[in-house]
């Protein structure tokens, strides 16, 4: 009699491998996997991997320290991300690439405006509760690079939105979903999926700018959590890519248009070193926003678009 054993035996090895890989119900892979594989993928292969060595190998592009590198890099950058995106979508995640949360509506135009506005008054406010103390000094001093104002004030604003966008699809449109979206699959109630999720999707975003320094991981993890807090609340990328613009925007390049001198005191002069305190007065005058745009109504993952999919 023949022996069996072997083919049974290496179905179950298959099986196993195919349910380690993909759920039960569903022939995607798992969620799991996509929430690990979305940064090393999505964010190391495109950015530091294939649009780093495309700006170093291509002459004609910008880069190092040459006039234009940073706005070259991000658009290279965004190019090669959407093309990864696109691929994602079709074999991992098996859905439309407009399902991650971005869109150029303009009802979602108008929601990032309203992201990086809140989020640039954050700075402001801060800047003129140290003035109303008089511990601070705050002056319009213009010092543009080469007096440009196009040249420093415009690009960086195009190269920052790119960035930030690239950053929010990748840690919030695609792990923060994933996770939400595996956990809400075994059972957990929608919203209470996407809170579990938060902290993953947040963890990967301060362990990928590779900070050590205590205030720093704490900017960040605060940073992450309102990313994604909006996300959840919202269910779209719009009110994080703004604020994500308005904190990259507000620390940087309002720097050159701005002087300010001395600090707030004890405590606060510390934070305010850091992006955090006006990152949280950015995201309550978004969730005033939303609030008065819902008629008062919460807005607690109403709007949650993992509950159309399984993992």
């Amino acid at each position: 009699m023949a022996d069996q054993t072997d083919t049974p035996r290496g179905g179950t090895v298959a099986r196993l491998l195919g349910t380690a890989i993909r759920g039960r119900a569903d022939t995607r892979v798992r969620a799991t996997w996509r929430v690990l594989l979305a940064w090393p993928v999505l964010w190391v292969l495109t950015g530091a991997v294939l649009t780093g060595n495309l700006q170093s190998a291509v002459g004609a592009i910008p880069s190092g320290g040459a006039p234009g590198s940073g706005l070259a890099q991000s658009l290279l950058h965004a190019g090669v991300l959407l093309a990864a995106l696109a691929l994602w979508a079709r074999y991992l995640d098996r859905r439309q690439l407009g399902a991650y949360g971005a869109s150029a509506t303009p009802g979602w135009l108008l929601d990032a405006l309203v992201g990086f506005s809140a989020v640039a008054l954050g700075f402001v406010a801060w800047n003129v509760l140290g003035a109303a103390l008089g511990t601070m000094t705050v002056a319009v001093g213009p010092s543009l690079p080469e007096g440009s104002v196009l040249s420093g004030l415009a690009v960086p604003l195009l190269a920052l939105s790119l960035h930030a966008a690239a950053q929010q699809v990748v840690f919030f449109g695609v792990a923060l979903r994933c996770a939400a979206e595996g956990l809400h699959s075994r059972g957990l109630a929608p919203q209470r999926a996407g809170l579990v999720a938060l902290p993953v999707a947040a963890a990967l975003f301060v362990l990928m700018h590779g900070e050590v320094t205590v205030l720093r991981t704490l900017d960040l993890a605060v940073a992450g959590g309102v990313f994604g807090l909006l996300y959840l609340q919202s269910g779209e990328l719009a009110f994080g890519i703004g604020a994500h613009v308005g904190a990259l925007y507000g620390g940087i390049v309002l720097s050159a248009v701005l002087r300010t001198g001395g600090s707030l005191p004890g405590v606060l002069g510390v934070a305010g070193q850091y992006g955090f305190p006006k990152m949280m007065l950015g995201y309550l005058l978004v969730l005033a926003w939303l609030r008065v745009r819902e008629r008062g109504l919460a807005v607690q993952g109403r709007s949650a678009p993992w509950t159309a999919g399984e993992a």
